[in-house]
C-alpha cells in the first residue's frame, strides 16, 4: 500500500513541478496522466488490490471494536450488574466472563464445551453471567424462557439444564425442552408455570435491546474481564482468559 500511495505522491508531484504556480489546480490532462499512471502500476501489480481490500477489512474491523469498547462502558451495569441473569461461580471471582448466547446457534454448542471445561479447570475462579439472546427463531425463545424459568429452581439444577440445552443439536420443540429440562431434574410442571411470567420475557427483551446497542449480531458473543471475543474463538477465548487470571 505505501507504494502505491508513493507512486501516486510522486506522480502529482513530477506533474506539479511543471506548473507554472505552485497552487494551480491539475488541469484534464495532467489527470489523465496520472490515471494511466496508476492504471499501469495496477495491471503489473494486481496484488496491491487484494492489500488495499485486507487493509480495508482491518481498519474495519478496528472501528467495530473501538465501538464495541464504548459500548461496554456505557452500559456496564446492564451488562454485569442484572441479577436477573444466571451466574455460575462467586462474585468475587478472579474473572467475569459474559456470553451472550442462543440455545439453536451451533457455535454456541462449541463455545459451550470451552465454557464447561473452565468450569471443570478453574472453579470459583472464573465466574460466568449467561445473556439469554434469542435470536433464531420460536424455538430459541422458547428454550431461552425455560432456561429463565429452571433458574427459579437453583443454581445447579439451571446449570445442568444450561449445559443439556447448549449440547443439544437440531431441532428443539417444546416436548424435547421438556426432556431435557426432566433429565436435568427439573421439575417440568413449575417450570412451564413459571414460563408463563411476563417478567421473563421483559427480560428477554431488555437482553436483546442491550445486545442490539451494543451492536452484538450474533451468538456467541463473549466478554471476558472486558476483552471483546466474538464467535467461537476458542483460541482468542483461552488467550483472553489466561491474560485476565495473570492480572
Amino acid at each position: 500500500m505505501f507504494r502505491f500511495f508513493a507512486l501516486i505522491a510522486a506522480s502529482i508531484a513530477l506533474i506539479s513541478c511543471q506548473q507554472p504556480s505552485a497552487n494551480a489546480q491539475l488541469d484534464e490532462s495532467d489527470r489523465e496522466e496520472i490515471r494511466e499512471i496508476v492504471r499501469e502500476y495496477i495491471l503489473e501489480n494486481p496484488e496491491i488490490i487484494e492489500e488495499a481490500l485486507i487493509e480495508l477489512q482491518q481498519r474495519a474491523r478496528q472501528r467495530e471494536f473501538e465501538a464495541f469498547y464504548v459500548a461496554i462502558e456505557d452500559n456496564h451495569d446492564a451488562i454485569y450488574d442484572d441479577e436477573r441473569d444466571p451466574r455460575l461461580g462467586p462474585d468475587n471471582a478472579d474473572v467475569t466472563i459474559v456470553e451472550f448466547m442462543d440455545y439453536k446457534c451451533g457455535y454456541c454448542r462449541v463455545a459451550g464445551e470451552w465454557v464447561e471445561d473452565v468450569r471443570e479447570r478453574y472453579g470459583d475462579r472464573v465466574q460466568f453471567i449467561f445473556k439469554e439472546y434469542p435470536i433464531l427463531g420460536p424455538e430459541s425463545i422458547e428454550a431461552s424462557r425455560a432456561a429463565l424459568a429452571a433458574h427459579n429452581q437453583g443454581v445447579e439444577l439451571y446449570e445442568r439444564f444450561h449445559m443439556a440445552l447448549v449440547s443439544a443439536s437440531g431441532p428443539l420443540p417444546g416436548s424435547r425442552i421438556d426432556q431435557l429440562a426432566e433429565l436435568s431434574g427439573i421439575d417440568v410442571e413449575q417450570m412451564r408455570e413459571d414460563m408463563a411470567d411476563p417478567a421473563i420475557m421483559s427480560h428477554i427483551g431488555d437482553v436483546r435491546r442491550l445486545g442490539q446497542v451494543m451492536g452484538v449480531t450474533g451468538t456467541p458473543f463473549f466478554i471476558v474481564n472486558g476483552a471483546v471475543i466474538p464467535g467461537a474463538n476458542t483460541m482468542g477465548l483461552e488467550n483472553a482468559l489466561q491474560e485476565a487470571l495473570a492480572e
